[in-house]
């Protein structure tokens, strides 16, 4: 039963950064979303050599 939420709850998270991203693509340029991609990938890298 506990999974049902978290599963509800990440989806959830998921819908609303998507939202906040295409509302933001709309407005910021494009140089700004090399940063935030640049930002991303790092932030993964580092995620994965922690947990794996």
């Amino acid at each position: 039963m506990r999974r049902k939420q978290r599963w509800g709850q990440l989806w959830g998270r998921i819908t609303i950064v998507a939202g906040l991203l295409v509302l933001l693509s709309q407005i910021l340029p494009v140089g700004f979303w090399w940063f935030v991609l640049g930002i991303a990938l790092i932030s993964v890298g580092i995620y994965m050599k922690r947990c794996c």
